[in-house]
This record gives C-alpha cells, structure tokens and sequence, in this order.
C-alpha cells in the first residue's frame, strides 16, 4: 500500500508539470499554433467580398484570406478599386470548400446555408462575424467573435449575443494613401459619396441631400448606380477618389440610418472640410466647429456648408484639424493592432 501511494504521487506530479507546460506554451487549442507575436500567412481565412473599401484595408491584417463573390463566384482585385493585395487568393466558393481553413468571416448578405457548408461538424471552425451596419444582422450562434464598427451600436445591441465575445473596431486608413495633396485648387463645390443613393435614401438621408442640391447648385455625388441623378459623377479607383476628395471644398454626410459611414472619414483623413449628421457615435470622435459641423436638419446642412464654401481660412482650419484627428482615431496601424487581438481571440 505504501508503494503504491508513493507511485500515485509521482504520477500526480507528472501530470501537474505537463499542465504547467501546456499553460506555458500558449498555444491554441483549435490550430496548436502560437498565438504570440503576429498572425501572418500561415493563418487561413475564408472570407466573401460585400464591400472592397472595408475589405482592402481588412485584407492588410496579416493572414492569408480565400474571398468569394457575395453571389458565389470568383470576385477580381479590380472589384475593390483597390491596390491589389497579394495576401488575398480570389476564387469560387466551391473551389474555397476544399481548403481547411482556420478562421471563418461572417458578412451581412451571405446565406446561412452557404456559409454553413465551411464550418464544419466535427471541429467547428472559429467564426467572426462583422457588424457594419444600424442593426445587426442574423449571426449563428456558434460564431465566436463579434466586431463591431460602431461603439454605440454595439453597446445597444451586444446584450443579445450573450454568448459572444464582442470588439470594437473603427476604420482604419493609411494616411500616405488618404493624404492631403499640395497646389490642388479648390473647385467651391460640395461633395457626397453614396452608392445607390436614390434606392437607399431612407438610410442616407438622399432627400434633405436632394434639397440641399436644388437650393446651392453645387453638389456633386460619388458612388455606383447613380445614373439617374444629375448630380452623380460617377465612381473612381483609389487614386481618383483621393484626389476628388482634396478637389472639393465641402464633404457633407446626411446619412441618417449608417453606422459609421465609410466615406466620411475618408474625406477627412485627406483634409475635406465635414459637414455631418450627429448620430451613431460619431460625436465622441469629433467636436461641432473644431474639426466638423454637426447638422441634423436640411436647413442647418446648407448654412454650415455655405459657410465654408464662402471662407478659405475655414475650410484650411477644418480640413488641418480633421485629417489630424482622423489619423489620431482611424490610423491603419491601430486598425491592424485591434484585428490581430481578434484573430488570437478567436483562435484560443
């Protein structure tokens, strides 16, 4: 019996030195990977194509990315409008479900059924799923991770998704690419971009914009499917975009329904002076008459831009103190910080 005490001892201590070096390794118990230090390549992700502006910068993270089209079909680099990144294969949807992947995205517009087929039965793949929009979408409840680019919508509805973890990550933009160009003349007139504006007017507010239009005479849109309006001018690739947002005097945001609206603080990150609605939280970035005019009516909209229209000392001071509060808010390098504690997260 005292043999056989002494033996269970030792068998104890055994297991609790391999359990102190397990703990020490950290390694994930879904990959054996070690999550210190970046996650690079070797980290596979399947993700699908819905917006190539939020894409190409999320496609600078570090991991290897497979990307469908949201219909299923092979998308192109050239659908982003976008510099090409070389960390991203496009491709299918069923060439992509022959890969073993390590994370899986979770993107608003993607079937459940299609997604389903890539999460696995026997080893779920971790999920992340990605809120970008006024309310959430339908989100699995085996999706592990919630990000979010909105704080106030998170806060309003992460309580129903108690089984997830939730973060908050606002856009990120590398300021030498959204950058305030030298000897550009101001042309004196007003810039919005909204893609299918008409369509989606009753989230973007394309009714006081429509007004605001008539009564100046001097507002311009940007986006696709635009067509029909008389003010549209189109859609351009990155270096287009950078330098119409450096063109224009006056960038003014009406969405009411977007979370945080992705063209606004492009033109901020290059130095447009703002005129913007005041909802989804955008007020803890931004302050009324510093960096921005905050304008919740169509009445208010047109003052604020005339007034910047009609001074070039304050379309200087804004544009100066906006670019420098978006690359203090929306640096790349904190967006790619913010995402690789994501990707560990979900990987734990």
């Amino acid at each position: 019996m005292k043999i056989a005490r002494k033996q269970n001892i030792k068998i104890s201590k055994k297991r609790s030195s391999n359990r102190l070096r397990r703990r020490g390794t950290k390694r994930s118990t879904k990959t054996g990977r070690k999550l210190v230090g970046k996650i690079g390549t070797d980290v596979k992700i399947m993700d699908w194509l819905v917006h190539g502006g939020h894409q190409y910068e999320f496609f600078k993270t570090g991991p290897m990315f497979y990307c469908s089209a949201k219909n299923g079909g092979k998308p192109s680099s050239e659908d982003l409008g976008r510099p090409e990144n070389k960390n991203v294969l496009y491709l299918p949807e069923k060439n992509a479900r022959v890969n073993k992947f390590d994370i899986l995205m979770i993107r608003s517009g993607i079937p459940g059924q299609r997604v389903n087929e890539f999460k696995g039965s026997k080893r779920i793949i971790p999920a992340i799923a990605v809120v970008q929009t006024h309310t959430p979408f339908r989100i699995p409840k085996w999706v592990r991770c919630i990000v979010w680019n909105s704080k106030w919508v998170m806060d309003k509805y992460k309580g129903e998704f108690s089984r997830q973890k939730h973060f908050y990550i606002p856009h990120g933009f590398d300021p030498n690419e959204f950058s305030r160009l030298d000897n550009i003349q101001k042309n004196g007139r007003i810039l919005s971009a909204n893609s299918m504006f008409e369509e989606r007017g009753h989230l973007l507010g394309f009714k006081d914009w429509r007004w605001i239009s008539g009564q100046s005479g001097k507002c311009d849109l940007l986006g696709h499917s635009n067509e029909s309006l008389s003010e549209s001018i189109g859609s351009y690739p990155l270096t287009g975009l950078v330098g119409a947002y450096n063109e224009y005097s006056v960038y003014l945001n009406t969405t009411t329904k977007s979370a945080m609206p992705r063209a606004r603080a492009e033109a901020l990150m290059c130095g447009t002076p703002i005129v913007t609605t005041n909802n989804y939280g955008i007020d803890r970035y931004l302050k009324h008459g510093v960096n921005c005019f905050f304008a919740d009516n169509k009445t208010d909209m047109l003052k604020y831009c005339n007034k910047i229209l009609y001074s070039k000392d304050l379309q200087e001071e804004l544009g100066f103190s906006g670019r420098e509060r978006a690359k203090r808010c929306f640096h790349i390098n904190d967006y790619v910080e913010r995402w690789q504690a994501v990707f560990r997260e979900v990987l734990r």
